[in-house]
């Protein structure tokens, strides 16, 4: 089955955004190793993709605290293209998940950043609603496949180098878990694997051109897919889990 653009990074900025005052040093950014969209691709035949996304990521530069369980932002989008696969977006009236509304940006659709919950809760469906509009009908829907489970890096290090092999690994599939994409990115550069595994190699070759930076990112996110069509229009759903961890790259 061919992968599409998930919109994940967009659901990172979000987060980070969020999280925007944990770090002062603009040089050292955190949304910067976050805001570059390489993804998997849009298939030929969506005219939409709608997404849901639970995201759990360290907070750079916070130290732990007892007592305190995974940090977990719901984050929702929604893309409607005015042809095929891609090309502009198009708004089609108000979009509504879990009965909460997104807002739009340009002619995209995301969840408010005071909305961290959006019901996204993991082994159940997500409820979507669109009123319609730019050729796209009204329609209701409720996923068939379920959120999977959160998603948990294992022991990931503080620092890697590209110099040589990088392994990430997880500590489990999680439940309902169609596939699993694997990213390291320098914020410029984004190495992606997709695999059903618990680890994955990253060689020197795929890691090749990264810069040394303290705001690298790895990330592991769980996914299902399934796709609908209303009036025409073919529509791609996407519940996913992910989790990030900001680290140093050293070449």
């Amino acid at each position: 089955m061919k992968l599409f653009r998930s919109n994940l990074w967009i659901f990172l900025l979000a987060f980070s955004v969020y999280f925007s005052s944990c770090s002062s040093d603009d040089d050292n950014d955190p949304t910067q190793a976050q805001s570059a969209n390489v993804t998997p691709e849009t298939p030929g035949d969506a005219d939409a993709v709608l997404a849901a996304i639970k995201v759990k990521s360290n907070v750079p530069g916070a130290a732990p605290v007892p007592g305190l369980g995974d940090i977990l932002i719901d984050v929702a989008s929604a893309n409607f293209y005015s042809s095929a696969g891609g090309g502009s977006l198009a708004k089609a009236g108000d979009v509504m998940i879990n009965d909460f509304t997104l807002k739009t940006v340009g002619n995209s659709y995301i969840n408010n950043a005071t909305d961290i919950s959006l019901g996204l809760n993991s082994g159940q469906g997500n409820d979507w609603s669109v009123s319609g509009g730019s050729g796209f009908d009204a329609f209701t829907y409720s996923t068939s496949k379920k959120m999977p489970g959160v998603i948990r890096l294992n022991n990931v290090p503080d620092a890697i180098s590209v110099a040589g092999s990088v392994t990430v690994a997880i500590e489990g599939i999680p439940a309902n878990c169609d596939n699993i994409i694997w990213v390291i990115s320098d914020g410029d550069k984004v190495a992606t694997k997709t695999t059903k595994a618990t680890s994955v190699t990253f060689s020197s070759s795929d890691l090749s051109g990264m810069k040394a930076t303290s705001t690298g990112i790895v990330q592991a996110a769980a996914y299902t897919t399934e796709s609908q069509t209303f009036g025409g229009k073919k529509v791609y759903f996407i519940n996913e889990t992910l989790d990030s961890k900001f680290v140093e790259i050293n070449k």
